[in-house]
């Protein structure tokens, strides 16, 4: 995956058997999988350090939900800073969603961008852990040039 932004690093990353691509949805390369699972990878440039970076993308991430959790992992990645966020998402009371994402704060020469692979699944997926652990695992960052 490639930003549409000249100049920015391209992600490659390794998709299990049984997922298919959904047509793209803003700059997001989208993934379905079997038990409602679903897999976004993005790329996007940010103007703000690591830290800062992964605040903002954690707050967006449970901000549309009254009931959430967020838990926080290291993630580091090609000696890049990175963390892995995991948790659940609902607007009631057992309907929520498990999530996973792994964040990863790109600098190139072009500036800096925050790549992103996002785990979904229904709260009750059996095959969620194995999956998303998958999913979230090492993935290769080619540099522009």
């Amino acid at each position: 995956m490639r930003s549409a932004v000249p100049g920015s690093p391209v992600l490659t990353m390794r998709v299990p058997e049984g997922f298919t691509e959904l047509p793209p949805h803003a700059q997001a390369v989208r993934l379905a999988g079997p038990a409602g699972l679903t897999v976004e990878l993005t790329l996007t440039p940010t103007d703000r350090d690591a830290e800062a970076a992964f605040k903002q993308y954690s707050d967006d991430r449970v901000s549309k939900y009254p009931i959430n959790s967020v838990s926080v992992l290291p993630g580091d990645l090609c000696g890049y800073s990175g963390q892995k966020l995991m948790g659940t998402l609902a607007e009631q009371p057992g309907r929520g969603i498990r999530y996973a994402d792994r964040i990863v704060h790109i600098w190139t020469n072009n500036g800096a961008f925050l790549g992103a692979v996002r785990v979904e699944a229904p709260g009750a997926t059996a095959d969620f852990d194995q999956t998303s652990s998958a999913m979230l695992a090492d993935f290769g960052i080619t540099m522009p040039g």
